[in-house]
């Protein structure tokens, strides 16, 4: 992966496919289907190019424990806890308020712990973070996901709090933003729609019947700004090296 202040070029058959100039470094993504339909597997494997390359990583744990997101990313053959050694990896762990009593940190890559019914908390706490790690012009926030916020908040309040999001870490200070959102339900269905013309790209994953004997997925770039890319759906798989495969080019 190649990096300049306002591009970030992803490593990797896909992602050099999909984007090959990269994607603008102050950029909010969003990456959108249902569950199985391998939006884990495309945003772990971003963050895995990211820390090969020494990009900083902030996670936002919403929807599983920092355990559970910890063995996700090592079932890519990766080693995250290296990188929590390198002070390039870090957890914000959003998880856990719901564990009632005394409990102990989770894992060694957990930074903080929030609660996502007090947002602007969060924001605070993340913004502090980025801050103080030094991540201006570099790194990503993953948001995993923005269900966890859609729980809580009305479709209205949480526009608001994702434009607060773009404008004060991917705009001010050069972050780039990554949310997943599981589109599995209606309600959150109508909030990619209300919420879609705030953000610089929307990604929609679906899991694909394009090859029999391994499981596969298919990508759609709805929408990027400031920057070319690929349009129409891309079929990938992950190979025995669990790196991302295209199995076929766009399609309508």
């Amino acid at each position: 992966m190649s990096l300049t202040k306002d591009f970030v070029k992803i490593s990797g058959e896909l992602f050099e496919y999909l984007f090959p100039e990269g994607i603008p470094r102050n950029s909010f993504i969003i990456i959108a289907g249902k569950g199985g339909s391998g939006k884990s597997v495309f945003l772990i494997s971003i963050v895995k190019s990211l820390l090969n390359r020494g990009e900083p990583v902030l996670y936002m744990a919403l929807d599983d424990d920092p355990k559970t997101v910890i063995q996700q990313i090592s079932a890519l053959n990766f080693n995250v806890v290296d990188y929590v050694k390198k002070g390039l990896f870090f957890i914000v762990d959003g998880y856990s308020y719901r564990i009632r009593g005394e409990h102990r940190k989770m894992h060694v890559s957990v930074i903080a712990e929030v609660d996502p019914q007090n947002m602007q908390h969060t924001i605070n706490t993340v913004i502090t973070i980025l801050d103080e790690n030094k991540f201006i012009d570099r790194g990503v926030l993953v948001i995993d996901s923005l269900n966890e916020f859609l729980s809580h908040y009305k479709q209205e309040e949480l526009v608001e709090y994702v434009k607060d999001m773009r404008a004060n870490i991917s705009k001010a200070r050069g972050i780039t933003i990554l949310a997943s959102l599981h589109t599995s339900t209606q309600v959150a269905k109508d909030m990619l729609n209300y919420v879609e013309h705030c953000v610089d790209g929307v990604i929609i994953a679906r899991r694909s019947s394009l090859a029999e004997t391994q499981t596969s997925f298919k990508i759609l770039i709805k929408r990027m700004k400031g920057v070319r890319h690929q349009q129409g759906w891309v079929h990938y798989a992950l190979d025995e090296y669990r790196e991302l495969k295209i199995l076929h080019k766009v399609t309508k």
